[in-house]
């Protein structure tokens, strides 16, 4: 009970935050993501006429929210947390690292629950034709978040400085969607970027989400991947996060 505790406590915390900040939330989980969905559409000129095209968009546009919310904006919060003393009040209660970092990544996922939702909801609003795997399309969002906060808590963990971090979480964040085939395909990318753009954690999410918005469910491969890279970059990040300043 103390542990579930501890874990809603450091949820409400970091909710806190972010309604004291929530323009830069609402640019990042929903009005960026709606922009690059419009301009994808408008820059595809007659292609945007296919509902493949449109799906792909709308994809891409739900892993760009979850990359920047994810890593841009939970990127910015840990390294909030870490340089303005507030992750070393946490280490002096008597609060388990387990129940900071479950705490966290909760907070990960009603922001991910937000943002695609209502991504969800503006595609339909522009026509867009879906059936959406619920089930699937939740256990790809959730394992997406699990990866890219891994990189953020990297990021937040290794900074020099407040600013340095910041810079690196958006240029990651925003990184991560604009060099994998999320919004175009990968015959369209540079010949020696190919191969490695697939490999990106944006990449296999973005296949996973199209699929699952059309009621698919073969998705084993992304899914796999997606939870070893969070694996991965969880363990890592969380690993390098220095509870108190040398």
């Amino acid at each position: 009970m103390k542990r579930l505790t501890d874990i809603i406590c450091v949820f409400r915390i970091q909710l806190m935050s972010m309604r004291k900040e929530a323009g830069p939330f609402f640019l990042a989980a929903l009005l960026f993501p709606a922009a690059m969905y419009l301009f994808a559409r408008a820059v595809s000129g007659a292609e945007a006429a296919s509902e493949q095209n449109r799906l792909r968009f709308l994809a891409g546009s739900i892993v760009f929210s979850l990359s920047l919310t994810s890593i841009s904006w939970l990127g910015y919060l840990l390294l909030e947390n870490r340089f303005t003393g507030r992750l070393k009040l946490f280490a002096t209660l008597p609060l388990a690292p387990s129940s900071y970092i479950m705490g966290i990544l909760v907070f990960a996922f009603a922001q991910a629950i937000l943002g695609t939702t209502a991504l969800i909801l503006i595609g339909r609003a522009f026509g867009v034709h879906m059936q959406p795997n619920i089930l699937m399309l939740g256990l790809v969002v959730m394992l997406t978040v699990l990866c890219l906060c891994g990189f953020g808590a990297i990021i937040a963990a290794r900074a020099r400085s407040f600013t340095e971090g910041s810079i690196l979480t958006d240029a990651l964040g925003v990184g991560l969607v604009f060099v994998a085939p999320v919004y175009y395909t990968t015959d369209s990318m540079p010949h020696g970027l190919q191969a490695i753009s697939q490999l990106l954690p944006t990449a296999f999410a973005a296949r996973a989400v199209e699929t699952t918005l059309t009621g698919g469910y073969q998705v084993r491969e992304p899914l796999l991947a997606l939870g070893l890279m969070a694996i991965a970059t969880l363990t890592l990040g969380f690993r390098l996060t220095k509870w108190r300043e040398d």
